[in-house]
Order: C-alpha cells, then sequence, then structure tokens
C-alpha cells in the first residue's frame, strides 16, 4: 500500500469507529423508543451499515503487504456484500410519514440511498485495482460517501419524534 493512504485510512477508520460507537449510544438511549418501532430499527441497522462500510474499507487499507490485486478483490467483496444488502432492502423502508422536510428527506433517502452510490465507486476501486490502475480515489469517495449518509441517516431516525 502506498504510504500516502495510511494517514487518510487511519482518519477514515478512526472517524468510522467512532460514529459507530456512538451510534449504538444513542440507540441504547433512545431504546425503547426505537424497539417499538420497526421503521426506526431498520433505519439504525440501515445507518449501522453505512458506518461499517468506511470501517471496513480503513481496515483493508493498512493490511500489511497487502497487493493491489488482493485489495481489488476485497474492494469487490465489500461491494458486492453491500448490494446484497440492499437488494435485501433490510434497512428499507421508512420510518418517518410526516410532512416535514426531515420526514421528505428520509423518504428520499429511502429511494436513493447513498449506498447505491458507495457500491458503484467501491465497484469501480476494485475493477480498477485489479485491472493495474489506481482505484484508490474511488474507494475513498466511496467511504466518504457512505460516512455522510450515515450521519444524515443518523440525525434523521434520531430526531424523529
Amino acid at each position: 500500500m502506498a504510504p500516502d493512504w495510511d494517514n487518510y485510512a487511519l482518519i477514515m477508520g478512526g472517524a468510522a469507529g467512532a460514529l459507530t460507537g456512538l451510534l449504538f449510544v444513542a440507540v441504547s438511549l433512545n431504546r425503547d423508543r426505537i424497539a417499538g418501532h420497526s421503521g426506526l430499527r431498520r433505519m439504525a441497522a440501515h445507518t449501522l451499515v453505512q458506518f461499517m462500510i468506511p470501517l471496513l474499507l480503513s481496515m483493508a487499507l493498512v493490511l500489511p503487504g497487502i497487493s493491489a490485486t488482493t485489495l481489488g478483490v476485497l474492494l469487490l467483496i465489500l461491494a458486492l456484500l453491500t448490494g446484497a444488502y440492499m437488494l435485501a432492502g433490510v434497512g428499507r423502508g421508512s420510518a418517518l410519514t410526516g410532512d416535514t422536510l426531515e420526514d421528505r428527506l428520509a423518504r428520499l433517502l429511502d429511494r436513493v440511498s447513498p449506498n447505491a452510490l458507495v457500491v458503484l465507486l467501491m465497484a469501480v476501486a476494485g475493477c480498477l485495482q485489479l485491472a493495474g490502475a489506481d482505484g484508490l480515489y474511488w474507494a475513498a469517495g466511496s467511504g466518504v460517501v457512505a460516512l455522510v449518509g450515515g450521519v444524515t441517516s443518523a440525525w434523521l431516525f434520531l430526531t424523529h419524534s
């Protein structure tokens, strides 16, 4: 791995890990409300997946001695797993049914999930790595999209009354 990517992986992994931990704290503090609402549970699961994607990406980037080919395979596997999650619809089904701005944004995110872009960027990165080109900027983009989508999703389901 190029030494230039070590710092990026540490920052992205640290941010994803911290946000994942904060998500667990927030869900624990609102456990009764979330447990009693299937839509909120789905949104919480969806947010967790969005935070885990950059965490797993960062872990792959810092594996000692990883080859470009192996990294490409790992990126494609991560894209495939995320795509399978999307097709299964685990996080689908917005909990927000009102007409506030937040409810409309949540429904939009439910229909046009950032995970679709994350999967596309991750798959492009994996294919480029396998082809011998540098696909890491594409992978970095997928991590950023996943974090932004996760933060947005967390805000929406935690502020839902």
